[in-house]
This record gives C-alpha cells, structure tokens and sequence, in this order.
C-alpha cells in the first residue's frame, strides 16, 4: 500500500463521534414554528406571546409598529433583501441583547427571532434577483420579471431559512394565506377533470416544502365569533395544527396533541409539545 502523502492527516472518527453525537433526550431543542393565516387575524400577536423582553421581531410589513402601546416590542425593520443577511449575522453570534438596540436594556440575550412576514420577504428575494439580472444584462426589459428569477429566488429563501434553523434559539415564521387549486384526471373518467382547494402559506411551493419540512409546527390561525349569554358575539382565536386534507398544518411531537389550540400561545404550544397537555 502507498504511504501517506506528505502532510496528509488521518482525521479521528472515534473522537469526532464522541464530541458531536449524543443521545436525543441530551440535545437542547429550539423549536421552529410557522404561522399563517389571512391577513388581520393576530399572527404578530401570536407571536409576541413568548414576551416582548425575549424576542427580536423582523419586520418587512411594519405590522409590529402598532405594539408600541401594548408590549413595545424590539424590532429590527426589513427594508431589503440584503438586511436579512445583516439581521441573520447579528443573531449568529447568540449575543444580540436588547441592550444593543436600546442603551438601558436587558443585556440577557434574545431566546427569540420573529421573522413577521415570510411572504414579503420572498417578494424581496425575487426583486434583488431581478435587479442583480438586469445589472448583468442590459438587454432585459427593466422591471420585468422572468421566469428564471422566481427559481434562483427561491434558492436564496430556502437558503435563509437554512440559516435560521441554524440558530440556537426560537425561531417563529408567520406568512399570509393563500388559496391553492389542483387539477387532477377523474379515475373513473380519463376526459373529466377534478379540482382540489387547500389552503397553505402564500410563498412559493419550494419555499413552502422547504419551511414545512425544518418547522416543528405548521399552524393556520384563524378567528371564530361566539355568542354569549347576552347575545353579543365575541371574537376568539384557534390555531389548528392537526393533520388537515385542507389546510397546510402539522406538528413533531411524542404526543398525539388536539388538532386545534383554543386561546392559542406560544408558552401553551410548547408545553403542549413537551408534555402533552397544558395542565
């Protein structure tokens, strides 16, 4: 057998196995969640349930500027694609504080990221790619999108998801809600054509089956009115996470959990997930 080659070093597979790998119940869990909905419905709310003081919320919808008189929360606004690099850069380091962004502040570092706003995020992966393609070539017609863009946008938002799920802390999605139809060859009648509605996050469906294979919950929120005793109707919020035919909605748990969260919040969620009830 041939020897080594000069400076050539055998890397140890025993010890990497020994630093790196461990038993489940000995790795620490950062829960991912994603949230969607139709537009109005509470998901920055939801959201913000986990304490303002623990949370940084990235904002490229501005929606969390109307908690300044509720829980004031900490917000790093998305202008552009090129600020999620910047937001991402901070949080890697797992030493961004409020104090940071407010002289006085806690120094304890944030537990959570709010990405508040998937949808418009992937619009600003799709105009930099368009923008960065017509800088390359001149002949392009300016504003206009081309096919080509919506595939290399997409490779940059699976990418920051990527690195998002990276992090070592919570992460929490929303994105708005958009109808889907498919259209599929009747198997009683190859000439007949039936429809399929679902209901799921309103990016782009590489976009989707990325985030919904890294999230540990894919919940659709929603509001339902109930009448009380005088009459009146109250507004109340359910977060459905149970398997659906319907909508976009699942969870990773050892538990078999309810199909749907009444009064929904993060703390509960997770203590449904670790422990399997919230008593």
């Amino acid at each position: 057998m041939a020897g080594k080659a000069k400076g050539f070093t055998e890397k140890d597979y025993l010890a990497m196995a020994k630093q790196k790998a461990s038993r489940a119940s000995d790795m620490p869990i950062y829960p991912k969640v994603l949230l969607y909905g139709r537009k109005k419905v509470g998901k920055t709310t939801l959201m913000l349930t986990v304490g303002a003081e623990n949370i940084l919320v990235i904002d490229p919808e501005g929606g969390a500027h109307y908690r300044r008189n509720v829980d004031d929360p900490f917000i790093w606004p998305l202008e552009k694609w090129e600020d999620t690099q910047d937001v991402y850069g901070a949080l890697r380091t797992g030493k961004l504080t409020p104090n940071h962004i407010k002289q006085g502040e806690s120094s304890t570092p944030f537990k959570w990221a709010g990405l508040d706003g998937l949808t418009r995020v992937n619009n600003f992966a799709l105009h930099y790619v368009r923008k960065e393609q017509e800088e390359r070539d001149l002949t392009r017609h300016p504003g206009f999108v081309d096919r080509r863009d919506y595939g290399k946008s997409g490779e940059l938002m699976k990418q920051l998801l990527a690195n998002f799920h990276s992090l070592k802390m919570g992460v929490i999605y929303t994105a708005h809600e958009r109808m889907k139809t498919s259209t599929f060859a009747d198997s009683e009648d190859d000439d007949a054509e039936e429809s399929e509605v679902t209901y799921v996050p309103d990016v782009p469906d590489a976009v989707r089956n990325a985030a919904n294979s890294l999230v540990d919950v894919i919940g659709r929120l929603y509001i339902v009115r109930i009448e009380g005793n005088n009459g009146t109707k109250k507004a109340y919020r359910r977060l459905l996470i149970g398997p659906s035919e319907v909508y976009d909605t699942g969870y990773r748990s050892e538990y078999d959990l309810p199909d749907i969260v009444k009064n929904p919040t993060i703390p509960k969620l997770r203590k449904l997930m670790k422990e399997g009830s919230t008593q």
